[in-house]
């Protein structure tokens, strides 16, 4: 493959996929006491969505008020990630990665500003809206990786992002629970751009961006060259609707359904597991951040260490189909919690589910991004990490209602018989491109 128009290397990749996740992840603590500082206006849009979602269906309970209230806000940025990020891979496939990847870096930066001085949730949500509107930074990143790794190398590589993004997730959320101090008083409604309780973590994320954007000025080099940019015209569409049409390349409409159903799996357990920990175990934010801190950690070094070196032997698609087969077993022990089983249920389900992930993660999108040309490769991973958003959405709010509904165990069942079906779909893909 031609050599990169700039110097460049997977760690500088690396390095503005962490920062830039650090970032996006620092606010995942604070859902809580964001319901509970902007919930005590009493105009406004989260006064009405407060009328409209907890009084029509008389919901009194503050745990289920946080599981919502996070929910609308993970299911917001979720859905219009889904809708921007096959723009932002297929207009990097044009154009380069380089700026876009300093669009999106500018516009998060922008976007935590913004957040610094919420005075009142709709500048709140505005925030959210600009950092939702860049996420489509992770496909264009995992499109560098890509541009830069050879075939033999793509699951190492995708590995070693794998690792970065949960490494962003573990330092993220650990820096959001540290600065979240209640040093500002509250804003009168005549005052909505003001400092807030939050403004610290905000100015965290911000400096984040800055230090990414530096980063991007003065050192990352440009992975796709000239001659490899799609320029040609071809009937390829960045429209999200269309994540499963045929002409995204071999098999990979059905690695993005089965990437689908995995993260609506996935992401309604994560959505849900801080309820289990407290109702179940009665475990407070320290032993919740730690069993957070645990699955990272495993989930990183798997990804990083151990799939590297099992891919050469088994290959990407056995690899896969082993992730998703442990997957079943440690949902399973999860919802055993529910069923008073112990924390034991709970630690070796974590392990278990770590090492699917693990597995899961980096593999998939190699199998993607080896089945698409190096024209297409932001918009075929725009795809992917497009679906992904998609479960992302949906996966939380379906698992709440199981919670809440039908008992503590129903998500963690309900996702363990759902992880069949993407089971299923990956034993029909090819062992290779063609």
């Amino acid at each position: 493959m031609p050599a990169p128009t700039r110097r460049s290397s997977t760690g500088s990749v690396l390095l503005v996929l962490f920062l830039d996740l650090v970032g996006f992840s620092i606010v995942f603590p604070m859902f809580a006491r964001l319901l509970e500082f902007y919930g005590q206006e009493s105009a406004g849009l989260l006064a009405g969505l407060n009328r409209w979602l907890f009084v029509t269906f008389d919901i009194d309970d503050p745990r289920r008020h946080a599981a919502l209230f996070g929910g609308v806000l993970a299911g917001l940025y979720s859905v219009i990630q889904f809708v921007v990020t096959p723009f932002w891979g297929r207009l990097s496939d044009r154009v380069g990665r380089r700026p876009v990847l300093l669009m999106t870096v500018t516009m998060n930066l922008a976007g935590y500003v913004v957040w610094m001085f919420s005075g009142n949730f709709e500048l709140f949500i505005v925030s959210r809206i600009v950092c939702a509107l860049a996420s489509g930074n992770i496909s264009v990143a995992s499109a560098a990786i890509a541009d830069l790794s050879s075939s033999k190398d793509r699951a190492r590589a995708m590995g070693m992002m794998g690792a970065a993004i949960g490494l962003g997730f573990i330092i993220g959320p650990a820096l959001g629970g540290l600065y979240a101090f209640d040093w500002v008083p509250k804003p009168t409604q005549s005052a909505p751009w003001s400092l807030n309780p939050f403004s610290v973590p905000a100015a965290v994320a911000a400096a984040l961006s800055v230090l990414n954007a530096v980063w991007l000025v003065r050192r990352f080099g440009e992975t796709l060259p000239i001659e490899q940019r799609d320029r040609t015209g071809t009937p390829r569409t960045a429209n999200p609707f269309r994540l499963f049409r045929a002409d995204l390349g071999q098999d990979i409409p059905t690695l993005n359904l089965a990437y689908l159903l995995f993260m609506l799996g996935f992401a309604g357990f994560e959505g849900t597991l801080v309820f289990l920990l407290s109702d179940q175990l009665n475990y407070g934010p320290g032993w919740s951040a730690a069993c957070m801190v645990w699955l990272g950690i495993c989930s990183a070094v798997v990804q990083g260490g151990l799939v590297r070196r099992m891919v050469k032997r088994a290959g990407e698609r056995a690899l896969a189909i082993r992730g998703l087969v442990i997957l079943i077993p440690a949902y399973a022990l999860c919802a055993a919690v529910g069923l008073g089983w112990g924390a034991w249920s709970l630690w070796l389900g974590l392990s278990l589910l770590a090492v699917g992930v693990g597995f899961i993660s980096p593999t998939l999108s190699a199998m993607v991004s080896l089945r698409t040309s190096s024209a297409a490769q932001g918009l075929a991973m725009g795809s992917y990490r497009s679906v992904g958003a998609l479960g992302r959405a949906g996966g939380p709010f379906l698992a709440a209602f199981l919670y809440f509904g039908l008992g503590a165990g129903a998500p963690y069942i309900a996702a363990a018989i759902l992880g069949v079906l993407p089971l299923i779909l990956v034993t029909r893909v090819t062992t290779r491109a063609a």
